[in-house]
């Protein structure tokens, strides 16, 4: 994804949390009485803040008003299916299955934060850095905790 400056970056960035908060709003719905709701709240929360702090840089930018044009840019970057892709792929039928979802939605995130830190400067530069290493983060305790599910299941002593 090709961005001219901060103000475009930060609003592809804020187009993207915003379809990570609806689709864990919606599967919060959606799944009420499911394995996941805990899951999906924690995971919820990080979206919200990440979103804030994209928003908050945003409305400084002067590419931000301009940037409203790659909204279907972002629409294609993270989550992309929206909510029934995430259950055709079976994200909501256990929480393995969601903690394997949202890694792979991670690695997009991850990739999309590292590309904008490098095409643009200053704070915002600092900020996809520090969400990135956030997500990498993220990435590690979502593997660790599907570790820790698999091994339960093959060890169901423990």
């Amino acid at each position: 994804m090709q961005v001219r400056n901060t103000g475009e970056a930060l609003y592809i960035a804020c187009e993207m949390e915003k379809r990570a908060v609806r689709l864990y709003e919606r599967a919060l719905v959606m799944f009420a009485d499911g394995p996941c709701q805990a899951a999906i709240r924690a995971i919820l929360a990080d979206e919200r803040r990440h979103l804030a702090q994209f928003s908050q840089m945003g409305v400084q930018e002067p590419g931000f008003e301009r940037a409203q044009a790659l909204s279907a840019q972002a629409a294609g970057v993270l989550f992309s299916g929206g909510l029934m892709e995430a259950q055709r792929k079976g994200a909501f039928s256990s929480v393995k299955n969601l903690y394997a979802y949202a890694a792979e939605e991670e690695k997009d995130a991850i990739r999309s934060y590292g590309e904008f830190a490098k095409s643009v400067s200053g704070p915002a530069a600092q900020m996809f850095r520090a969400i990135e290493s956030e997500e990498k983060q993220h990435l590690m305790q979502l593997n660790g905790l599907l570790f820790s599910l698999e091994d339960g299941e093959k060890n169901p002593d423990i």
